[in-house]
């Protein structure tokens, strides 16, 4: 196993530290190696992973996966790649059978609900003309774009667009179940960029061939970290290494320092701290007043997961596929988490945004409770007890504090897209958040790790 911690080592020396074991750091430190590039991963957290976290629930029973978990193998290259690669065996997103939207009724997969002639033209309209927006957000057409819209949250713009109440409320469900924040709080700019990033709201939202939503991964997505992991050198991995400072010369490159006194030093660094949590750690000299500015701004959306887990699939029964849209309770989105083959039958329910934050005020059994009673009243049928459950509020996990992207202001995406995350002296970025595809998904992360890989790679071989 390529990790752990050399024994009686107060200091260690490498060409790269990488701050951070996910999925981006973990591909950052693979391509390095590769290329002759030697590297240790400063993790701090005692897992690989960052928000790929995989519980087995016992032998042969199948996983839960508390944090990212899905992908697809038509515009999803490296996540592909790797999956083939490592033999890991996928699962198809269930879609057969009707949808669910609360107080409206059941549709099937992949028509429109089936609300009232007005909303129902006025969603296709609003959808559409979102649709089309997302692929305007380019580098080319920004100022254009931010000029016209900039100002709106993603509420405002829909209303300039028509929307009807109803119509707000399934688009508040789009933002809080993507990232985690109200569509009233939300900038219309940053969630078409963040669309934009995935091929479109449609293609993000999909659950079908090529949609975001497509694959799962029989074993946990945590599979795909632990590949990485175990293909690097011996001891590359540093766990429960929590960065306080970052420290770069001119002469000797930078040093690092863990909470518990370790130092690390190295030529370069690859930070892929979420942007949000920068401020974190202390900089000497400090970032630039762009980076500066981003950190204090972004947001972390709320987000949870439970897991309701049965003895049976018993909304199949039903002529149901799982997913299914409330509004009036905690839960906001529901879908079918099932492994048929090892015997797992799981609804997966987001409990998100202003709601999911004011449901985790409570105490566990309260909120356990009131998920159990929302999903009784979205699906509104006799349904069973779960027999297990598994709940997971990524707001209360220190290193990662939200949602699966930061959220920024319409203001910072301009020098984000005009730089591209470009290095600070020594230190380069990755993270899903700093891609230019799939933003906030594990294909984000992957290609985001790659990139800062080259970047100091490009650097340390002309030196």
């Amino acid at each position: 196993m390529a990790s752990g911690q050399p024994d009686g080592l107060s200091e260690a020396t490498a060409q790269v530290i990488i701050i951070g074991g996910g999925l981006s750091g973990l591909q950052a430190a693979h391509d390095l190696q590769e290329s002759g590039v030697s590297c240790l991963i400063l993790e701090a957290r005692d897992r690989v992973g960052g928000k790929l976290w995989s519980i087995p629930l016992g032998a042969g029973k199948g996983y839960v996966d508390l944090g990212g978990a899905w992908t697809n193998n038509v515009n999803q290259p490296k996540v592909t790649a790797l999956a083939e690669k490592l033999g890991l065996q996928m699962i198809k997103q269930n879609i057969i059978g009707d949808c669910i939207v609360e107080d409206y009724g059941r549709f099937r997969y992949g028509s429109d609900p089936p609300l009232s002639r007005e909303d129902q033209a006025t969603f296709v309209e609003v959808r559409n003309r979102v649709e089309a927006l997302c692929h305007t957000v380019t580098i080319a057409d920004f100022d254009q774009v931010l000029a016209e819209y900039g100002h709106m949250s993603m509420d405002e713009l829909v209303i300039c667009m028509g929307a009807t109440e109803t119509v707000r409320r399934l688009v508040n469900i789009w933002t809080t179940a993507m990232l985690g924040v109200e569509s009233t709080q939300l900038s219309a700019i940053f969630f078409l960029h963040y669309c934009q990033a995935g091929g479109g709201l449609l293609q993000m939202r999909s659950d079908d061939a090529g949609g975001g939503q497509h694959l799962r991964f029989r074993n946990g997505s945590q599979s795909l970290s632990y590949g990485l992991r175990d293909g690097l050198e011996p001891n590359t991995v540093m766990y429960s290494a929590v960065v306080e400072r970052v420290e770069q010369n001119l002469t000797s490159g930078c040093q690092v320092t863990t909470r518990d006194g370790r130092i690390f030093r190295s030529e370069r660094v690859i930070s892929t701290v979420p942007s949000v949590l920068l401020n974190k750690i202390t900089f000497s000299p400090s970032l630039s007043a762009d980076k500066i500015w981003l950190s204090a701004h972004s947001k972390l959306g709320f987000y949870a997961k439970v897991f309701l887990i049965y003895s049976e699939p018993w909304w199949r029964k039903f002529g149901l596929c799982g997913l299914s849209q409330g509004f009036n309770g905690p839960v906001s989105l529901t879908r079918d988490a099932s492994n048929d083959q090892d015997g797992l039958f799981a609804l997966i329910c987001f409990v998100v945004g202003q709601r999911g934050r004011e449901w985790a005020l409570r105490e566990e059994h309260d909120r356990l409770a009131e998920v159990i009673a929302h999903v009784d009243r979205i699906y509104g049928v006799e349904i069973p007890r779960p027999i297990e459950t598994r709940e997971q509020i990524w707001n209360k996990e220190e290193f990662s504090q939200g949602a699966p992207c930061p959220v920024v202001p319409a203001y910072c995406l301009r020098s984000l897209s005009q730089d591209q995350w470009r290095p600070e002296g020594f230190i380069h970025f990755a993270g899903t958040e700093t891609s230019t595809v799939w933003k906030g998904y594990m294909e984000g992360a992957m290609v985001s790790g790659s990139r800062a890989a080259k970047e100091v790679f490009d650097i340390l071989s002309t030196s």
